[in-house]
């Protein structure tokens, strides 16, 4: 069950890198204009967070079996059973949220230092 875990959180952190990557590169496009750039990175990472919560919405046992973390792991390294599909399931749907409480908080973060910026 470990194995299952441990590829679905890189999976996920590797969709959170390429999120964060084009949120810089954005953010280095409107570099003229702080408050622009801030908010350019804080509406990418809001983006990333609703579409993980959309990923949890639609996440059926069918979609599930099809997704990359499940799908990458060999037969010996994925969860047994009927209750081990469920845990695993139950596993990505969680770090799935806290992703996307994670990426919702930079947001906010990103929103707020724009406010500051244009403030000062």
């Amino acid at each position: 069950m470990i194995h299952f875990a441990r590829f679905a959180y890189f999976t996920l952190f590797r969709d959170v890198s390429v999120f964060a990557l084009a949120a810089a590169l954005l953010m280095m496009a409107f570099s003229f204009s702080l408050p622009v750039a801030f908010d350019a990175g804080g509406v990418m990472m809001l983006l990333f967070a609703v579409l993980l919560l959309l990923r949890v919405f639609f996440l059926t046992e069918k979609r599930f079996e099809r997704s990359e973390a499940w799908r990458a792991l060999d037969e010996d390294e994925k969860p047994q059973g009927v209750d081990g599909m469920i845990w695993a399931r139950a596993e990505l749907e969680t770090m799935m949220l806290r992703f996307a409480k994670t990426a919702a908080g930079i947001s906010g973060f990103l929103f707020g230092s724009s406010l500051v910026v244009s403030v000062a």
